[in-house]
C-alpha cells in the first residue's frame, strides 16, 4: 500500500508543479496575420509586432490587422518623438550639429504622426488609396530623418535605430493597405 500512496503523491505533486509554470504560448496566431504577413517585406517584424497585439487574435480581415498595423507604428512613432523632445529639452548642451539633427527629426516625426492619424481615418473610412498615400508620406518623413543623420556630423545611434525601426513598422503597414488597394 505504501508503494501506490508515494506514486499518489509523486502524481499529485507533479501536477500541482505543473500549475505554477505559465502556459507557454497557448495562443493561437491568427491564420489571416500569418498569411497577410507573408506578403509585406519585413514578415518577421510583421509576425512578431503584430502579433503581440491582443486585437490581432480578434481581426477578421485585412483592413483590420491595417489598422492594428499604423497603430502599432504610430505607437513607436510617438516613442521616438518622446525620446527626441527630451533630448531637446534635458539641459545637457548638444553639440549644434546634434542639436539640428534632432529638431529636423522632430518636425519629421510631428509630419509622420498627423499623417498616421490621417491614414487611420482613412482605414476606417476603407479608403485604402488614401491610406497608402498618408503612409507614404509617412515613410518619406522617416526616411528624411535617417538621410540627416546619415549626412550630418552628430549622428544619433539611438535615434537613428528608432527612426529605422519607425520606418520598417509604417512600411509593413503600407504593405499590408497595398493589400487592400493594390496599385
Amino acid at each position: 500500500m505504501k508503494p501506490i500512496a508515494k506514486n499518489v503523491a509523486l502524481a499529485l505533486s507533479f501536477f500541482i508543479s505543473l500549475s505554477f509554470f505559465p502556459i507557454i504560448n497557448t495562443a493561437v496566431t491568427n491564420p489571416l496575420l500569418t498569411e497577410t504577413c507573408q506578403k509585406v517585406k519585413n514578415k518577421d517584424l510583421c509576425t512578431s509586432s503584430l502579433g503581440a497585439e491582443h486585437a490581432t487574435q480578434d481581426a477578421k480581415d485585412v483592413a483590420a490587422l491595417a489598422l492594428i498595423a499604423i497603430n502599432v507604428a504610430s505607437n513607436h512613432g510617438v516613442n521616438a518623438s518622446v525620446y527626441i523632445k527630451k533630448q531637446l529639452l534635458d539641459g545637457k548642451i548638444l553639440e549644434p550639429t546634434t542639436e539640428q539633427n534632432f529638431e529636423d527629426c522632430s518636425e519629421n516625426f510631428d509630419d509622420a504622426m498627423q499623417e498616421l492619424d490621417d491614414a487611420l481615418a482613412a482605414t476606417l473610412s476603407r479608403d485604402f488609396k488614401q491610406v497608402k498615400i498618408e503612409l507614404e508620406s509617412a515613410i518619406d518623413d522617416a526616411d528624411t530623418c535617417i538621410s540627416v543623420l546619415n549626412q550630418k556630423a552628430g549622428k544619433d545611434k539611438e535615434l537613428y535605430e528608432k527612426t529605422n525601426h519607425f520606418r520598417q513598422l509604417v512600411s509593413n503597414a503600407y504593405d499590408i493597405a497595398n493589400i487592400l488597394a493594390p496599385k
